[in-house]
């Protein structure tokens, strides 16, 4: 493959450590032709221009392409400046502004990204939550320990998109933005399916979430528990989340999506690049290539 990845950049805090994305305190290094940046870039729009801005600047890329999610999306009151006032109109904004960008930027969420030269398209899915964890993890989550996922809480703690997505009166909740964004990516995949010119192409999709709950065996989110293991933990007094790490299984529901790995495999996609959760891993499942290349946080130890 003639293109290099990644997701996660997270790209305050490369310049909170005076570093840039590429250039001589590289952060990334160009390899090959074409960029993918599956997401999480920046909340803050200025910030996020800047990235891609030093990005093209400091790389020959032919073309970047890029696509937005859950920190892309946060709200803000900086956004008030764009007239922006939830996380639907700046996802549209975001598409609008950035989609050719110098030239350079080829925002997927607008339309596929057709590189001839590779025998390659590239399609998107924004994705967002269905909580598709273990069905056995996640009743007895909901029935003992009062987990509610729509609401994003678990005990006392709630999770940042909670407090920072709005959909204002577009979604009533986390559900129907799944299941509209998971139509948009059957669609778009059927129009690749029956356009006979692309017979040959390799299908890749980029997608934030992970996408399958066979990925990523060594990560802390792949954990499930069967019924005898809840019932012995229901049986136990004391700190039993800190003993049995309940809170990672429950974040599992807001990094997975399987629904994702069943469309992919109906619809013949060949390579999904994914991220969300910092994790890297190389993964063949059904005949598909997972690839996650997360830059994540792991530069701050350098």
């Amino acid at each position: 493959m003639n293109i290099d990845f990644t997701s996660d950049l997270h790209t305050s805090f490369i310049y909170q450590r005076n570093k840039t994305i590429f250039w001589k305190n590289w952060v990334l290094k160009q390899k090959n032709d074409y960029l993918i940046v599956a997401w999480d870039i920046n909340e803050d729009i200025e910030i996020l221009k800047k990235s891609l801005d030093d990005i093209i600047e400091n790389t020959t890329y032919k073309k970047i392409i890029i696509t937005f999610w859950n920190h892309d999306i946060w709200t803000h009151q900086k956004d008030a400046i764009f007239w922006i006032t939830n996380s639907i109109e700046k996802y549209s904004f975001l598409k609008d502004y950035f989609h050719n960008y110098r030239e350079k930027i080829h925002v997927i969420d607008v339309e596929d990204c057709i590189l001839k030269d590779e025998n390659i398209i590239i399609t998107w899915n924004m994705w967002w939550y269905n909580y598709t964890i273990n069905q056995i993890d996640k009743s007895y989550l909901e029935k003992y320990f009062d987990a509610n996922f729509d609401k994003m809480k678990f005990g006392i703690t709630s999770y940042n998109d909670r407090v920072y997505i709005d959909f204002w009166e577009y979604f009533k909740n986390n559900i129907d933005f799944a299941n509209f964004l998971e139509q948009e990516l059957i669609e778009r995949l059927e129009k690749i399916q029956n356009n006979p010119e692309y017979k040959t192409y390799d299908i890749f999709s980029i997608s934030h979430i992970k996408p399958c709950n066979q990925l990523e065996k060594k990560s802390p989110f792949f954990k499930e528990y069967s019924c005898e293991k809840w019932e012995e933990i229901i049986k136990e007094t004391g700190n039993i989340i800190w003993k049995y790490n309940l809170e990672n299984i429950y974040w599992n529901a807001f990094f997975l999506n399987n629904h994702l790995h069943e469309i992919y495999k109906k619809y013949g996609v060949k390579y999904v690049i994914y991220g969300h959760t910092h994790f890297v891993w190389r993964s063949y499942i059904d005949g598909i290539e997972y690839i996650s290349n997360a830059l994540g946080y792991y530069w701050m130890k350098n």
